[in-house]
């Protein structure tokens, strides 16, 4: 089934690092450059990340932009429905929502009987509790382009897309790097009163100086242009998207998936989470469904990016007298990122990716370190280190081909304030001025990019937690003490209601996995109101594929595992014979 829209005013955008680009886009991890050490958080692979606002006829998308190749050969086009403004982003919007709305899976084991294991060492992972554009107007020139300018480390230029050939010829000529393959995948966006937005790294820059962009144009809904994306794309691509307004957001012209947690690998924190995501996304038509992994206030990300006290006095940085004290200003001064992901004091200080960036033009790390494993990170978390003349004279080999420092101390603390304090600032404002939050997913191969994913908003739909709880209960022998819990029978009773046995123990690996299970419980369609239209509805399938392994699946909250059906045939049995002894 389709919808139908008005692609007129469409946001033609998304989060789609990849187009103008040839080499192959990076993996991200779910977490950014966190790296997640909760058992119960699973890891996913996001190649495409954005976040979407909308309000009054605009729409805001901070987009991250990934690559990975030659600095000369990045190039980013984005299609528009109208005149775009330019900003810059963080990185760190990206990792502290992924850190705060990230799905977790969390299991909590129950022993019956003499388990010898129930120390916790058993199977598994440990369970865990709970501006404007600026530049020149060229519009009345003929041509294609309508503004070019500069903006961080990019040079930009804004195109008609009045007709394909013009605008592509534009770009050749002024040296944007166009992939074989683009020509076709432009043709759709191709219309009278669209734009592209074009982008590349300004000479001189790195593809370390990459970041985020932020980009408003007025707009009916946002969108995703997937099918230009499938030019860079790879296979099973993650395309990992926040939607900020007053309610909760839905895919438009996509269906949405519920998952069935029968799957989920609970023993090992969700694990194989991302493989179910694309299997469930998968049993939809044209595989275009999207799954809703966080729908709440957005207050969930209220004081992160913007906590009390965080960024120091910008004259106060340009004051300080030497590169040292500069960059341990940094640090006390919240110009790093908390890892959050470890708890809610987070587990030490990070430079953004943005800040190394900056920091590396004017106190570079000694190439001879790099090699020998020493991060950028590290370099700076340890310059004062690095630099006292003990360390230098002890291992003067460090220093073989250094430049040295060029401290500018005025320029950096300018450069920084531009590229990540303000944003930063201004990204943390979107938690104040939008009261809703929603997180969705979905994992898309090149041959299933043929329809861009359009994104609304139904108020009315209920909230959605990103953390999800199941209990695994070992059976353990009474007289026979059970040692192992890799081979104790167990049963597994999730959160949708679903209970999987593991008679031969979680060791022998998922039952429900190996009987060919659906990945998804519903496939259904959200509209702007009511409620959602289940198209699939997988209930029966699961439940009798899973009682055809001697469990039962109990939904609604009322649960009857195989040994409560035993306990409870065992009683009908007796009260049967009693009465019927009484009769005789």
């Amino acid at each position: 089934m389709t919808y139908a829209h008005t692609s007129r005013n469409v946001l033609l955008l998304g989060g789609l690092a990849t187009l103008l680009c040839a080499s192959q886009l990076r993996d991200a991890a779910a977490c950014g450059c966190f790296t997640p050490p909760d058992p119960s958080v699973p890891v996913v692979q996001a190649g495409e990340r954005i976040v979407f606002a909308m309000q009054n006829g605009e729409v805001v998308a901070h987009i991250q932009i990934q690559y990975q190749g030659d600095a000369s050969e990045f190039g980013w086009l984005l299609p528009l429905p109208s005149l775009p403004t330019l900003e810059l982003g963080t990185d760190e919007l990206f990792n502290q929502l992924t850190s705060q709305t990230q799905p977790k899976y969390r299991l909590t084991r129950k022993y019956e009987g003499n388990c010898l294991f129930q120390s916790g060492r058993g199977f598994g992972g440990s369970s865990s509790g709970p501006p404007s554009p600026g530049g020149e107007d060229a519009g009345g020139g003929g041509g294609p382009l309508v503004v070019q300018g500069a903006i961080g480390p990019y040079d930009y230029a804004v195109l008609h897309a009045d007709s394909k050939d013009p605008m592509l010829q534009w770009l050749s000529d002024n040296h944007y790097f166009v992939p074989a393959g683009t020509d076709a995948t432009v043709g759709p966006y191709i219309h009278t009163g669209a734009y592209f937005l074009a982008l590349k790294l300004r000479s001189g820059q790195s593809t370390g100086d990459l970041q985020p962009v932020v980009v408003r144009y007025p707009s009916d809904l946002p969108m995703i242009p997937i099918v230009l994306t499938s030019v860079g794309a790879k296979p099973h691509m993650g395309i990992q998207v926040w939607m900020l307004g007053a309610g909760r957001a839905i895919p438009r012209n996509y269906y949405h998936t519920v998952v069935n947690d029968a799957l989920v690998d609970y023993s090992n924190g969700g694990q194989n989470y991302n493989d179910l995501i694309t299997k469930a996304v998968g049993e939809s038509i044209g595989k275009h469904s999207f799954v809703t992994e966080f729908a709440g206030a957005s207050s969930v990300m209220k004081n992160i990016l913007n906590y009390p006290g965080r960024f120091g006095s910008n004259s106060e940085l340009a004051a300080q007298p030497d590169a040292t004290s500069f960059v341990q200003y940094l640090y006390s001064h919240g110009y790093g990122q908390i890892n959050r992901s470890q708890g809610p004091f987070g587990g030490g200080v990070t430079l953004t990716s943005q800040l190394i960036a900056i920091l590396s033009r004017y106190i570079p790390e000694p190439p001879v370190m790099a090699q020998h494993g020493v991060t950028a990170d590290q370099w700076f978390q340890s310059l004062s280190y690095y630099l006292t003349p003990q360390y230098q004279q002890q291992h003067p080999g460090d220093f073989a081909g250094w430049a040295g420092i060029n401290y500018q101390p005025a320029q950096m603390a300018t450069e920084i304030d531009q590229r990540v304090v303000q944003p930063t600032l201004q990204a943390a404002a979107l938690f104040d001025t939008y009261p809703y939050l929603t997180r969705m997913y979905s994992t898309l191969s090149p041959e299933d990019m043929n329809k861009d994913p359009v994104f609304s908003y139904n108020a009315g739909l209920p909230d959605y937690k990103n953390v999800h709880d199941a209990t695994l209960t070992y059976h353990c022998g009474m007289l026979v003490p059970s040692a192992n819990a890799s081979t104790t029978p167990a049963t597994l009773l999730t959160e949708q209601g679903w209970v999987v046995e593991f008679p031969g123990g979680v060791g022998s690996g998922s039952i429900a996995a190996s009987w060919g299970l659906p990945g998804s419980w519903r496939i259904e369609i959200l509209r702007e109101e009511g409620g959602p239209e289940v198209v699939t509805d997988n209930t029966s399938r699961i439940r009798d594929a899973l009682g055809t392994g001697g469990c039962s699946v109990a939904l609604g909250g009322r649960t009857e595992g195989m040994l409560g059906a035993a306990m409870l045939a065992a009683l009908a049995l007796g009260l049967a014979l009693a009465l019927r002894r009484r009769g005789e």
